[in-house]
């Protein structure tokens, strides 16, 4: 396998001095899930505010804005029946228009937002693989915290571009990010370039339910499958994909995703997280991995076939 191509560009003046860098300080996922309710609601609070007065936040604005975790960890928030949140809910609903209730209501399934360990650990591996700056996209952003947290020289020289499917969420992380190019949209609907990114990296969405696009209908992937194979469209040959996904990518007998993958990237490592890596954030308990792939250039040889099948080894635990 040919190595891991760094970029060698020189470096632009920095960019995206705009968007907010999250440290620690911040806090990132603490509280009770009351605490978490109410970060949130102060969130949406302050968007209707800065758009209703058509400037963008302040840094001490920033500091709200960033607290939002999503709704993912938060459905009871939505039970009619819940009487235990009905003052939240209330809120949120005079908050929202109708279609941004609904569309906020169905992220519960899938904004499940990843922990900074987590994230600085894939910028640490992307980092070691050779990566220094270069086209970064974020296709499953929610809040952006994989921009928030790249680590400053990538930060100030990279072309950051996003994507998110909910309104609310996209249009707070356009208020914390205005220098990267964020898109609200489903990644399906996307008129990204293809071969145009240098990395992709993500927690992606989980699920069994199918997006529609022309280009995979013989491949019927289901949400997470998909997002491997349309990112894969999207970076150059020599690019690399870091994404968080659900372990069945890698587990399932179903070997459709790992075949097609095989056919054009190679797989760099793979790292199964603990169970509780998004408790903290996220109030879920999810098995996950990380994956590393790297795209192959016109005419490599694959580094191996092995990867694409599975196997069940016995241990001395049995």
């Amino acid at each position: 396998m040919a190595p891991v191509e760094a970029v060698e560009a020189e470096p632009e003046p920095p960019r995206n001095q705009g968007n907010y860098r999250i440290t620690d300080e911040d806090k990132l996922g603490s509280g009770s899930l009351k605490q978490k309710c109410r970060h949130n609601l102060a969130a949406i609070e302050l968007l209707k505010k800065l758009e209703n007065e058509g400037r963008a936040a302040t840094e001490a604005e920033k500091r709200i804005l960033v607290r939002y975790v999503g709704w993912g960890g938060l459905p009871q928030v939505f039970d009619a029946w819940n009487e235990q949140w009905q003052e939240e809910r209330e809120r949120l609903e005079q908050l929202l228009t109708p279609d941004e209730l609904d569309s906020t209501r169905a992220t519960t399934l899938n904004a499940h937002y990843t922990a900074p360990l987590v994230i600085r650990a894939m910028y640490g591996a992307l980092q070691r693989l050779g990566f220094k700056l270069g086209r970064i996209l974020e296709p499953a952003l929610g809040l952006g915290h994989f921009i928030g947290l790249m680590p400053d020289e990538m930060h100030a020289h990279s072309l950051i571009t996003g994507v998110e499917i909910d309104s609310v969420t996209a249009r707070l992380a356009k208020l914390l990010y205005p220098d990267a190019d964020i898109r609200q949209q489903p990644f399906e609907d996307t008129k990204l370039a293809d071969g145009f990114y240098d990395v992709a990296i993500s927690n992606i969405p989980f699920g069994d339910y199918k997006p529609f696009d022309p280009r995979f209908k013989a491949w019927s992937f289901v949400i997470h499958d998909y997002f491997f194979a349309a990112a894969l469209e999207k970076v150059r040959p020599g690019g690399l994909v870091l994404f968080i996904t659900s372990k069945g990518t890698l587990d399932k007998v179903d070997g459709a995703l790992r075949e097609y993958v095989a056919g054009q990237a190679d797989l760099l490592g793979a790292i199964r997280l603990p169970n509780d890596a998004f408790k903290k954030n996220a109030n879920t308990e999810v098995t996950t991995d990380i994956v590393i792939l790297r795209k192959r250039l016109p005419g490599e040889a694959p580094s191996g076939p092995a990867w694409k099948a599975i196997t069940e080894i016995t241990n001395s635990l049995g």
